[in-house]
């Protein structure tokens, strides 16, 4: 969506107070700060989120082979609920990023149907409303026609539901934001190369373009290994593709 699509969107789905705060949200996200940490330009997003959507409870993901990773940054969102999620619920939210294969970027789980109406009473009765939540909707961050990233956000009991207004506030300012996401990885110094010499050969013959299955042929492992040396690979470059870290390897190493 282009900036004049944008703010056509913005026109006719919201009322002036809304549209100043969205464009106060553009403008915010456009002049992000890209050498902070990961942890502190997720955070950031998170605040201006809350601050001009009023979105006040939200987690940031990082998603590596359509799997969340463990450690989220979250916004109003308490640690042991995030712990009980990952080790019980994730594949019963219908908004995980193994139930949204073919699905829109961004959702609202009512609208959802991916998974059957019994496991979403489930989910809902058994984790949301346990931790006093009663909705959720997420947005994807896709870098090259792959999740990369994902932000969850709730509603707790006595807050309203999302509605279609709130998927059309997420798809202003999306593009922004994946292309803030994906500049400030990009420019983010690489922490922790301490790189093993089984991570050395792994990413000679990732930046000469060979798959995980020939790779793995070539240093008689198992796909599975050299799937688990790439994801300490995306955690040490702080990337989420293989074609960042191909890039972010060759910038830091000078190949």
């Amino acid at each position: 969506m282009c900036l004049k699509e944008r703010i056509e969107v913005i026109i006719i789905f919201f009322e002036i107070k809304e549209v100043n705060y969205l464009l106060e949200a553009m403008v915010r996200i456009s002049n992000i700060n890209l050498q902070q940490t990961s942890e502190d330009f997720k955070l950031n997003v998170l605040q201006v989120l809350s601050e001009c959507c009023h979105y006040e409870h939200a987690i940031f993901w990082e998603v590596i082979d359509d799997e969340l990773t463990n450690q989220p940054v979250c916004f109003n969102v308490e640690a042991y609920t995030v712990e009980n999620y990952l080790n019980v619920y994730k594949f019963y939210d219908p908004l995980h990023p193994m139930n949204m294969q073919n699905q829109p970027d961004i959702q609202l789980m009512q609208q959802n149907e991916v998974i059957s109406r019994k496991n979403k009473r489930y989910y809902i009765e058994s984790f949301l409303q346990y931790h006093d939540f009663i909705d959720e909707m997420v947005m994807y961050l896709t870098i090259q026609h792959k999740p990369s990233a994902a932000i969850g956000f709730l509603r707790k009991k006595g807050e309203k539901p999302f509605t279609e207004q709130d998927r059309q506030k997420l798809l202003v300012v999306k593009r922004l934001i994946e292309n803030s996401y994906l500049l400030h990885q990009y420019v983010q110094p690489a922490q922790s190369l301490q790189i093993t010499q089984r991570e050395k050969e792994l990413l000679r013959y990732l930046c000469k373009g060979f798959k995980n299955a020939e790779i793995a042929s070539i240093l008689y492992v198992s796909e599975n290994t050299v799937k688990k040396h790439l994801q300490n690979l995306y955690r040490k470059f702080q990337v989420t593709s293989r074609t960042q870290l191909v890039l972010k390897y060759a910038d830091n190493f000078r190949i």
